[in-house]
């Protein structure tokens, strides 16, 4: 089968790889549509999270097949499968578990105690196991998640980076009637903010440097969309909600972004990071955190939500549609797909076709 595999910073190719039958807790998909996601371009240019040596469950090492938002029709399954059948069609949830440890056991299993290497290498696929970014995947039938019919592949394929957002939205305690910021207007804060208005939040504010995004947040129905290029954001937050917002999340990761949102959030409000932040960043604990009353959560991967997300997906079908900006080929994965997503900002979430 063809598939995209990464050696190294800046070092991917396509290539015939041969994949081996499902084992005995997995099903074997053929790939239909596989997003690009903003993790997939650090991977590519500076070789994140990347196994150089064998990763602890996986045991694999470089090269990996890239990729992890994807959705596929089951070809084949393993013989302990009793849940999926040939013909289902799934969604995955990318992630890597042993399943025995303590957070795996409690439901943690985004927290698997075994599943980061000792080299920093991730526990998703596409990063320490073989991705999306191919003709076929083998993918444990534990996180192989059955679509609500008519649900369309790419929808499916939408679904992790709208699980992402989902888990920041639950583990913030978002109550219907509260007020919201999302600083970020990328994929994830596109779709935070989406979320929380459809979970009530009576107002959603997104800021943003980018026009063109900033039209898309228009374009999916938000309203209070501020350039943070232009005015002062802070201002035009607290004139429209006197004393902040109740909640904030930081969707960009850059200091700029976690000063404005901490001085939004109104005294014991909360601030959500969701971004992975690049870069150190610093904070005046005292008068700006304590002295505020704000509490900051973080939130990595998700889990048990991946039901859930499909529903809410399936049943706001066109507002989602309208993340899907691109579909590529698998053949210009790189070149169209990767690349294009760093330095085109009109584009939000491309997607990968193999049958293209």
């Amino acid at each position: 089968m063809k598939a995209v595999r990464i050696y190294g910073a800046k070092d991917a190719r396509l290539e015939d790889v041969t994949i081996a039958d499902p084992k005995d807790d997995e099903v074997q998909l053929k790939v239909k549509y596989c997003g690009i996601c903003g993790s997939d371009l650090h991977e590519y240019t500076e070789g994140l999270t990347l196994p150089t040596v064998k990763h602890p469950i996986s045991g694999q090492s470089l090269p990996i097949i890239m990729g992890h938002e994807f959705a596929g029709e089951v070809v084949k399954v393993g013989q302990n499968v009793t849940d999926l059948q040939v013909g289902d069609s799934v969604a995955v949830e990318p992630l890597i578990a042993c399943g025995h440890c303590d957070n795996c056991r409690a439901g943690r299993y985004n927290l698997c105690e075994n599943a980061i290497g000792d080299d920093g290498s991730s526990n998703f696929l596409g990063f320490s196991a073989d991705g999306g970014y191919a003709e076929y995947a083998n993918v444990r039938d534990f996180f192989a998640h059955k679509m609500p019919a008519g649900m369309s592949y790419e929808l499916g394929a939408v679904t992790e980076p709208t699980t992402v957002a989902y888990e920041a939205i639950k583990k913030s305690q978002l109550r219907v009637g509260q007020t919201v910021a999302v600083m970020g207007a990328g994929p994830i804060g596109l779709l935070t903010a989406t979320l929380a208005r459809l979970a009530g939040a009576t107002k959603v504010y997104i800021t943003d440097v980018s026009p063109e995004r900033l039209q898309k947040a228009r374009d999916l129905g938000l309203t209070d969309v501020l350039d943070s290029s232009h005015g002062d954001v802070v201002e035009q937050i607290k004139q429209g909600t006197p004393g902040g917002v109740d909640l904030v999340y930081d969707a960009a990761g850059i200091q700029t972004t976690f000063d404005t949102a901490i001085r939004v959030a109104k005294k014991g409000g909360r601030v959500m990071l969701i971004a992975l932040f690049s870069q150190k960043i610093s904070v005046d604990v005292t008068n700006r955190l304590i002295m505020q009353g704000l509490d900051i959560l973080t939130t990595l991967g998700y889990n048990n939500d991946y039901p859930a997300v499909m529903r809410l997906i399936n049943e706001h079908a066109e507002t989602f549609k309208k993340i899907i900006t691109k579909k590529i080929p698998l053949s210009r994965a790189i070149e169209d797909g990767v690349k294009t997503l760093a330095t085109d900002k009109s584009q939000v979430k491309i997607l990968i076709s193999p049958t293209m």
